[in-house]
């Protein structure tokens, strides 16, 4: 008599397992990104553990917060250039505000294809770097430019996808409730199989990851 209500409370507390695996690998990737320099880490460890989440729920911050600290020194380069690029568009955005009609549309047309390739860069270093926390800088750097050229459409879409997900980075309180959690899961599931497979990249006695 009494297993069927156990049974109805294990199922309920199941429902809400999910939605605080992601708060929790959101909390811990914003005090991660809360140095900038550990911005693409934490975007990383999140991708990771966002990937995996019905595996080990109750671990999702300690797992996350781990994992980013764990590479913070050798992705510091790419969040660096991260927070640049973010920069630039600002300053862009007033540069090209201020000119005419005529001029804008030329200088808008010659500054977005370099700004959105270096965003799907940015993308795809951060779901290679997901999985591959033994790799160095450099072996990461190539195997994200090798998912670029490899995946030029989804390289075309993940820019896209991350600017159609900027009110979850930008509004304080989804920021703080899942903006650091939902965006690298939807934008590593974009990317499809490279993480699911969980290999690493390509070392001098390993052939090229393809996928």
């Amino acid at each position: 008599m009494t297993s069927a209500p156990a049974g109805e409370a294990r199922g309920l507390l199941r429902f809400f397992v999910v939605p605080g695996a992601l708060i929790a690998t959101n909390w811990a990737a914003v005090l991660g990104a809360l140095t900038v320099i550990g911005l693409v880490p934490a975007l990383a460890a999140a991708t990771h553990t966002t990937s995996r989440l019905r595996e080990h729920p109750d671990a999702a911050f300690r797992s996350t917060l781990s994992r980013a600290l764990g590479t913070l020194r050798r992705d510091a380069p790419t969040s660096v250039l991260a927070v640049l690029v973010i920069l630039a568009i600002g300053f862009d955005a007033l540069f090209v505000a201020s000119l005419p009609s005529p001029s804008r549309v030329f200088v808008m047309g010659v500054l977005i294809p370099p700004a959105w390739a270096t965003i799907a860069w940015i993308s795809a270093y951060v779901q290679v770097a997901a999985e591959a926390s033994t790799a160095s800088w450099f072996e990461v750097a190539r195997e994200a430019m090798g998912l670029c050229v490899s995946r030029p459409l989804r390289a075309t879409l993940a820019p896209a996808a991350i600017i159609a997900l900027s009110p979850l980075w930008l509004l304080a309180p989804l920021t703080i409730a899942c903006g650091f959690s939902v965006p690298p899961m939807v934008v590593g599931a974009l990317w499809g199989a490279w993480g699911a497979e969980s290999r690493e990249p390509r070392s001098s006695a390993r052939p090229r990851v393809r996928g």
